[in-house]
C-alpha cells in the first residue's frame, strides 16, 4: 500500500511539473517586450517554475528549472539572435551559463518557501523568496552584459553602466509582474490548496 502511495505521489509530481514547465515555456514565448539582443519581460513566465518548487520541494524544484532552464537555451539557438554575437567557445559558454543554465535553474530554489506539513503558505516568504531569486538572476545577466554585451555600450558608457540599464530594463518589470501575480495567485485558497496539499 505504501508504495502505490509513493508512486501516486511521484506521477502526481511528474505530471503537475510537466504541466507547470509547460505553462511557463509558453507564457516565455508570448512577450510582453523583447530587448533586442536577449531578455524580455512576460506575464511572469517564470512563476509556474517557481511554484513547483513551492509545491514539491528541492529535488522536483531544481529538476524542473534545469529542464526550462534548457528549454530556455535550446529557445535562444532556435531563434539565432543571441549567440551570434558570441565570439569563441568561452564566450558560448559564458553566455549559455550565466544567460541561461544557472538563472534559470536557479529558480527551483523556490522550495525555501515549501511549507512544512500542516502549515499555510507564507505569501510573505514565497515573495521575498521569489524577489532573492529574480535579483540573483539579475546578477547573472549581469555578468554577461558586462563581459560579453558590454562592447556594444554607447559611446561614454562605461560596460557596468550598460549592462545594468540594459538588463534593468527588462529585469525590473519583470520582477514586479511576478510577485504582483504571484502574490494574487498565492491569495487564491485554491492555489494556497495547490501548492500545499499532495
Amino acid at each position: 500500500m505504501e508504495t502505490k502511495t509513493f508512486q501516486s505521489k511521484q506521477i502526481l509530481a511528474l505530471t503537475q511539473s510537466a504541466i507547470f514547465i509547460a505553462l511557463s515555456t509558453v507564457l516565455s514565448f508570448l512577450p510582453v517586450y523583447k530587448m533586442p539582443m536577449g531578455g524580455s519581460v512576460t506575464l511572469a513566465s517564470m512563476l509556474p517554475i517557481l511554484f513547483i518548487g513551492i509545491k514539491f520541494g528541492y529535488k522536483w524544484g531544481l529538476g524542473s528549472a534545469g529542464i526550462y532552464a534548457t528549454i530556455q537555451l535550446f529557445q535562444a539557438l532556435i531563434e539565432g539572435n543571441v549567440f551570434i554575437y558570441c565570439n569563441g567557445a568561452g564566450v558560448v559558454l559564458l553566455c549559455a551559463l550565466f544567460d541561461y543554465i544557472v538563472p534559470f535553474g536557479i529558480l527551483g530554489l523556490s522550495a525555501f518557501a515549501k511549507p512544512s506539513d500542516g502549515q499555510k503558505l507564507s505569501i510573505v516568504k514565497a515573495s521575498i523568496t521569489f524577489g532573492v531569486l529574480v535579483a540573483i538572476r539579475f546578477v547573472c545577466h549581469f555578468i554577461t552584459g558586462v563581459a560579453i554585451w558590454g562592447q556594444w555600450a554607447p559611446e561614454g558608457m562605461g560596460k557596468f553602466v550598460y549592462s545594468l540599464i540594459y538588463n534593468g530594463q527588462y529585469m525590473l518589470p519583470e520582477l514586479i509582474i511576478t510577485i504582483v501575480i504571484g502574490v494574487f495567485l498565492m491569495s487564491s485558497s485554491q492555489i494556497e490548496k495547490l501548492l500545499t496539499k499532495n
